[in-house]
């Protein structure tokens, strides 16, 4: 089984994956639980690729055959750049963007 990755799109969706996070980190709130959280981690990472193959699309014309490749590389990159890079920023971002809890 041969996986080939378009480059222009793999590379814009690696791209835009690794801030998503931050992304990820305005829409949620603290107090939701583990769960919620990472269905809404997968939803951006949907919504993410569903973008960048819209984009691709309009500019090129072209259908990308390999778009669940696509869909899992912007799932391990987002979890990635969380884990690797801005789990702490992030955090701190979903704590000051999410309204006071009495």
């Amino acid at each position: 089984m041969d996986i080939t990755l378009p480059t222009i799109p793999a590379g814009v969706l690696v791209l835009l994956a690794l801030p998503a996070p931050y992304v990820q980190a305005l829409i949620q709130r603290p107090a939701w639980s583990r769960t919620v959280k990472k269905v809404v981690a997968l939803v951006v990472a949907l919504v993410l690729t569903a973008v960048v193959l819209g984009f691709y699309y309009v500019y090129t014309g072209d259908t990308v055959p390999a778009w669940p490749a696509l869909v899992l590389l912007a799932i391990v990159v987002t979890q990635a750049s969380y884990v690797m890079v801005t789990k702490s920023t992030a955090s701190a971002l979903e704590q000051r963007t999410s309204p006071p809890r009495y």
